[in-house]
């Protein structure tokens, strides 16, 4: 069930709300994911598995709060993404999880997943928002192409969710069992 919801208010490093200096609502999707929020939380923070699920965008690095990434998107036809630096904003395990990319005051943009405890598992509230000069002007050329973007990803997150419900878990593998602990040494 995936439902469409603007808000006023952007999440910020501090884990408070802040109202955005010019007014701009944030682009959402808001869905409900059958899977726990520390499931959902540990699945968007394992970047080394974005590429299983995530279509268009990818992180690299570590999902530690200060913490530097690697952001790799692609536009339109080209074959190749292009990568920039990003910053993790927020990590409230398992409540939050936010990042920011791009040229402050031009254009930068954060991403924010907000997850809630619902009784069919998780409320998701996936967002967009931009800051800077260009914001206003990229918001409004795009603002439908990102709502899709959005819900075309939290699309591919429920299918990942139900992939992993679906595979056996993994068995440690077992420990090689050693008769007689160490060798015995030979006299001398």
């Amino acid at each position: 069930m995936a439902g469409r919801e603007a808000g006023d208010a952007a999440i910020d490093p501090g884990g408070g709300h802040r109202a955005d200096a010019v007014g701009r609502t944030p682009i959402e999707n808001i869905v409900t994911l059958i899977a726990s929020p520390l499931r959902v939380w540990s699945v968007i923070t394992d970047f080394a598995g974005h590429p299983q699920w995530k279509p268009f965008t990818q992180l690299a690095g570590e999902a530690v709060e200060g913490g530097k990434a690697t952001y790799s998107f692609r536009i339109g036809g080209l074959g190749k993404p292009i990568t920039t630096a990003a910053d993790i904003i927020r990590v409230d395990k398992p409540v939050a999880f936010a990042w920011t990319a791009g040229v402050p005051k031009l254009l930068l943009f954060e991403e924010v997943y907000e997850l809630e405890a619902d009784p069919a598992g998780t409320r998701l509230r996936h967002s967009l928002r931009f800051h800077g000069f260009l914001s206003g002007m990229w918001t409004a050329l795009l603002r439908r192409r990102l709502q899709a973007g959005l819900v075309q990803s939290d699309r591919c997150l429920e299918r990942q969710l139900r992939r992993l419900a679906t595979q056996p878990g993994l068995k440690p593998r077992p420990t090689p069992v050693r008769h007689g602990g160490r060798k015995n040494r030979r006299p001398k």
